[in-house]
């Protein structure tokens, strides 16, 4: 095959894997919702099939996802490499022009997963740590999460969250922590001090046009930071913007 034929094929063969995460599952239906013939729709699964990515039912005929994509999709930095990679180069620009720590965090059930952070340049630094969990009602990250959620699934959360006192400035109680979901939602940025470790303070702004919530955070010592959190934030919104923008780029050609 020519270098253009594979591409094709591998840009045809995502559209199936999409399609089949929407459940369209059968020949007839994805040749229709694909435009293409069904002889070229089965020969892409059967290719699929052979590199582990679909798996057919043998009784219904039906197409599902392989074993091969559940395998990375459990997988956070593998399942989400594609946004770190979309993130990475304003994450930089934002450590250079405000010096602290830069992080990028996901939604995992009730926890906030760190995905990727770019450490300050300053000698003395606060860090969450790349891979870190933490409960998602602590800090700035965790309420730009849950203010990207639906008000269903947000209740949802609230009413099976257990609050532990992390630090005296952690949220004591779920009210207060809703009243701050709200005003992060209606803001479009949320500030956190102490909350998770004493002496810190962090501001962070929602990524759109992903699969979950996402949050960009720039974190610091309080000492230094929070004097200057305001000043950094148009830039921390402009990075966020302009990392959507990237994911919606990055979406439209599947």
């Amino acid at each position: 095959m020519t270098g253009s034929k594979i591409i094709n094929s591998i840009i045809k063969g995502g559209r199936v894997l999409r399609n089949l995460a929407n459940e369209v599952d059968r020949v007839s239906d994805l040749s229709k919702e694909l435009q293409l013939s069904k002889s070229t729709v089965h020969r892409l699964l059967k290719s699929l099939e052979m590199s582990g990515m679909v798996m057919q039912d043998p009784l219904t005929r039906r197409y599902y996802l392989g074993p091969l994509i559940l395998e990375l999709a459990a997988q956070p930095g593998i399942a989400h490499h594609g946004l770190t990679l979309c993130a990475f180069s304003e994450m930089k620009r934002l450590r250079d022009l405000c010096r602290e720590t830069v992080l990028l965090h996901i939604r995992c059930g009730v926890e906030r997963l760190c995905l990727d952070e770019l450490q300050s340049l300053e000698q003395i630094k606060y860090t969450g740590g790349k891979g870190v969990s933490t409960p998602i009602y602590t800090g700035s990250a965790g309420k730009v999460l849950l203010s990207k959620l639906p008000d269903a699934e947000l209740h949802v959360i609230l009413e099976n969250l257990t609050l532990v006192l992390l630090t005296p400035s952690t949220v004591k109680d779920k009210e207060t922590l809703l009243t701050e979901v709200m005003k992060a939602r209606e803001q479009g940025y949320a500030m956190s001090f102490g909350e998770r470790t004493p002496g810190s303070a962090s501001i962070s702004v929602p990524v759109s046009n992903y699969i979950c919530p996402v949050a960009l955070s720039v974190l610091g010592p309080d000492n230094r930071f929070s004097s200057k959190m305001m000043t950094c934030l148009d830039d921390i919104k402009l990075s966020a913007a302009r990392i959507s923008n990237k994911l919606k780029d990055l979406t439209s050609t599947v």
